[in-house]
């Protein structure tokens, strides 16, 4: 897996002297580019990317599952609902938070299906087309699976690199299968955002590099700050990014779940209801989060308000940047009555301390890659293209930060 490699003098030299508004970063490993060594499969497409509106109307309807998108995706299946906490677990249609599929697409991609290649050389200077990474991460969603010579995917690779709606509704998919192989989180409500918890770390790789206990992320860290950045875990910088949208979406100040409870595996036990108002503060709590999309509607941009507590502060630090492996979405499902967005009224305890079931995978161990921006903070621009300048500064400050604590304890996991 890559990552910058640092030094004493050269920590980052990138960010330190980088002007204060950076081009978007836009790789093309076409199938047909010489520099396409990781096996990518499929050409990319000409395209002109959606706008901000047209993203959270593409968001929107793939929320609502197969139902509503139709031929615009992959055929229908359904999730698992309940964990008998107190609802006996069925079978359900899919459908998913349009906030989570919206935090992740940003955390991808920063919504970018097409843009004009930077790199590599036999690309850049091309007009607009699918954004593709180095390791065949194609489109808005980075999908990875299925996407190299040789595979044969039950979706269709050429629509994901040349449909948005179809890119969005395959990464939904993806994510739907990591819900599938992931323990319970609460009583496991599609509809409700927290319970996405343990299937948003699958999305990217269930490995020790996602786990929140893992000594590389800072002990003191907040709720996670993309234009700030710092290590977190993959599923904490997309839970973040609800809460920081650049105004794209309206915001949701989710809860997070109790770290005594992950435990120190690749994948974690299974999960109390999330109440925490940061990944490392109990002390305060916040209610759980009723998707606005659950009503099969749901206006474009939904997200609830978030209850009680505000974040622990800006987070900065820690050795890596976030890693990710597949794609995602949401879910529907059992808690009715909730207005869209609508906190579930919190029944407190906020800092549960249920060791679970250490040692179990909960399923598949899927293969965890980078996305265009998972590197460390030398490689991101912050919130992508849709964002404008990112503040370097605070990146350097960031990277410097990281390198330091790395330098003398060498424990890097990737």
């Amino acid at each position: 897996m890559s990552r910058c490699l640092l030094s004493a003098a050269t920590i980052c030299a990138a960010v330190l002297f980088a002007p204060a508004a950076r081009a978007a970063y836009c790789p093309c490993y076409t199938a047909s580019s010489a520099y396409n060594d990781r096996g990518c499969a499929i050409d990319a497409v000409p395209g002109t990317n959606p706008s901000i509106a047209e993203w959270n109307a593409i968001f929107d309807r793939v929320s609502r599952g197969p139902a509503a998108w139709g031929e615009a995706g992959p055929a229908p299946f359904d999730l698992r609902q309940g964990c008998d906490v107190p609802e006996a677990p069925r079978e359900v249609p899919a459908t998913f938070p349009c906030e989570l599929l919206k935090a992740i697409g940003m955390q991808e991609s920063g919504w970018q299906q097409f843009c004009a290649p930077d790199r590599p050389m036999d690309q850049a200077g091309v007009s607009s087309r699918t954004i593709i990474s180095f390791d065949c991460g194609y489109g808005a969603s980075q999908i990875t699976s299925g996407m190299r010579n040789g595979d044969s995917p039950d979706f269709d690779p050429r629509r994901v690199a040349a449909d948005p709606a179809y890119n969005a509704a395959t990464g939904a998919h993806i994510l739907a299968m990591k819900w599938k192989a992931t323990r319970c989180v609460g009583d496991r409500q599609p509809s409700v955002i927290e319970h996405w918890y343990s299937a948003l770390w699958a999305y990217n790789g269930l490995s020790y590099v996602n786990n929140p206990n893992n000594p590389n992320h800072d002990a003191g860290r907040g709720v996670y700050d993309p234009a700030i950045g710092g290590a977190a875990p993959y599923q904490e910088r997309v839970l973040g990014r609800m809460e920081h949208t650049g105004e794209r979406w309206e915001r949701t100040e989710v809860a997070y779940p109790a770290l005594g409870e992950i435990g120190a595996n690749s994948a974690p036990a299974a999960l109390a209801d999330p109440r925490c108002a940061s990944p490392t503060d109990c002390t305060r709590t916040r209610p759980l989060h009723v998707t606005r999309c659950a009503d099969g509607g749901g206006e474009a941009g939904g997200g609830g308000e978030g209850g009680a507590g505000g974040d622990g502060g800006p987070r900065g630090e820690g050795g890596d940047g976030g890693v990710r492996g597949d794609d995602g979405a949401g879910g529907t499902g059992g808690t009715d009555g909730h207005a869209g967005g609508a906190p579930i009224p919190a029944g407190e305890e906020g800092a549960g301390a249920n060791p679970g079931h250490d040692g179990d995978e909960g399923g598949e161990t899927p293969s965890t890659t980078l996305g265009i921006y998972g590197r460390c903070t030398c490689d991101a621009p912050g919130n992508g293209a849709a964002a404008g300048a990112t503040p370097w500064l605070a990146l350097a400050a960031g990277a410097l930060a990281a390198a330091w604590r790395a330098l003398p304890r060498r424990r890097r996991t990737h």
